[in-house]
């Protein structure tokens, strides 16, 4: 999956557009393959990476997965470009790498193909998540699983936790198959997966776990609140989501993360690049113990490379995937590190956090607007369980309408992680261009990123700068070579 939103494995996954709302985060497919796909990295719920396949904070990876839950992309097919790595390492010039990311005739033929099909089906993934609520609504599926729910017990919380899964359960199964495609074969057919049937329908199931007990607990919300307000539900429902999302996040690391890889103090394999971490996080005043930053098993699932940040407060980590560390050379790996620090010397979680609610505020309202005109033929409805498919139908479709303006944040803060990274790693790192450059280069033809991806689609689906934009941003930014000093990191 491109650098394109998770928003639900991506938009992460729903309303999603941010770990905002698990109830939106059950709506919407992943990013293309990985809408469907448990190929997942962790849930990086409200965090924030290097790969295309990072989920925004928005993307609440809680209720999705990956993209970021990025699935996995290998470089199989053609070598890298004669001297191409070497030639970053050298430094080279930056009218060199002015033309991006460096693919053999070969390459970019499959890059391009993988993108164009992934692009196609977060699209057909996205239609269909809405299509199939839409019609378990017009069919009154809603009001069946509500009197199901009813029988079931006279607890609300119980009656929303049948009505969930019996609602979310038939939309699954409806969509299973095209996950199956999406998530699996896919990656396999394009070498980027090491995952078997079993692993990946395992993953599926815990995933499925996930949501339908993080939904049960939105929905049960919800319904206490509409109850008491039909009229202000949005604006109540939005208040009351943001400690739920808060605690998500500070809860996904230590709990939901360890479901789907291990993870493992950096320190242990690698305490010579653990002590140049913590002399450039100290250089930028940052206090980040070498007990917070993590390697990840992601060679078990896949060939990608990535690494993220996530968490808040105790928490709160910097985690590399093994493919990263095994692919890249410690200079490399530092600028690595120095992006991610910079997510957090420039403190992009609560901002990008701070952002995407008031952006959910928005959307909540729009939503109710729009159930209005929905539930008009049927009053009442929003206050009983039978609104469940009409209501998922909204949040799948203010997800996908709203991807450009989370992806829009989100590239924002990438790109200055992109400049930090540099800037911090200077003075550290003899050459910090070239190691970025050939990190980039790497990352580039590793996950199969488009070279070339169409304006449109990176206004719509990415949550990263294209990594054509970011090669040539590493080639060309150089303020110690005029004398002067970086924007963020002055010593």
């Amino acid at each position: 999956m491109p650098q394109i939103v998770c928003l639900t494995n991506r938009l992460a996954v729903t309303l999603i557009a941010m770990a905002s709302s698990a109830l939106l985060a059950t709506a919407l497919p992943a990013t293309p393959a990985a809408a469907a796909t448990p190929n997942f990295p962790p849930f990086a719920t409200g965090s924030l990476s290097i790969g295309r396949h990072a989920v925004p904070a928005q993307s609440a990876k809680f209720i999705q997965t990956a993209a970021q839950r990025p699935p996995s992309r290998g470089p199989q097919q053609g070598s890298e470009p004669a001297n191409a790595h070497a030639q970053a390492a050298n430094g080279g010039n930056a009218d060199q790498w002015n033309a991006g990311l460096v693919l053999t005739p070969q390459q970019r033929q499959r890059a391009v193909a993988f993108a164009r099909l992934d692009y196609g089906l977060y699209f057909i993934g996205s239609a269909l998540a809405i299509g199939v609520y839409l019609v378990m609504w017009l069919t009154g599926a809603g009001e069946r699983a509500a009197y199901l729910a009813r029988r079931a017990s006279r607890y609300l919380f119980l009656q929303s936790l049948v009505a969930f899964v019996l609602v979310y359960g038939i939309a699954q199964m409806v969509r299973l198959p095209f996950a199956f495609y999406a998530g699996f074969v896919v990656d396999r057919r394009f070498g980027l997966s090491r995952e078997t049937a079993a692993m990946w329908f395992a993953d599926w199931a815990k995933y499925a776990a996930l949501i339908v007990v993080a939904g049960a607990i939105i929905f049960y919300v919800f319904g206490c609140i509409v109850r008491r307000n039909s009229a202000g539900w949005w604006w109540r429902f939005w208040l009351a989501q943001i400690p739920l999302v808060v605690a998500v996040i500070f809860v996904a690391p230590l709990v939901v993360d360890p479901l789907f890889y291990r993870f493992t103090p950096l320190a242990n394999t690698q305490p010579e690049l653990t002590q140049q971490i913590e002399r450039m996080t100290r250089r930028a005043g940052l206090n980040i113990p070498a007990s917070h930053i993590f390697s990840m098993n992601a060679s078990s699932k896949t060939t990608e490379l990535n690494a993220y940040v996530s968490g808040l407060g105790a928490s709160k980590r910097v985690v590399v995937w093994d493919t990263t560390l095994a692919a890249l050379t410690p200079e490399q790996t530092l600028l690595v590190l120095g992006h991610e620090t910079g997510h957090y010397a420039l403190h992009h979680i609560p901002k990008e956090f701070a952002i995407d609610e008031l952006i959910v505020l928005g959307l909540f309202y729009a939503c109710y607007l729009a159930l209005k005109g929905l539930l008009r033929s049927r009053p009442g409805a929003i206050q009983n369980l039978a609104a469940l498919p009409a209501l998922l139908t909204m949040v799948a479709a203010l997800a996908f309408l709203s991807s450009p303006l989370f992806c829009a944040v989100s590239r924002y803060y990438e790109h200055q992680a992109d400049q930090y990274g540099l800037e911090v790693a200077h003075g550290i790192v003899a050459d910090p261009n070239a190691a970025e450059i050939a990190a980039d280069q790497k990352l580039g033809v590793r996950d199969l990123s488009d070279p070339d991806p169409p304006g449109w689609i990176v206004f719509w689906l990415y949550t990263h700068p294209p990594i054509a934009e970011r090669i040539r941003f590493a080639a060309n930014y150089r303020p110690w070579a005029q004398g002067k000093h970086g924007e963020f990191v002055s010593e």
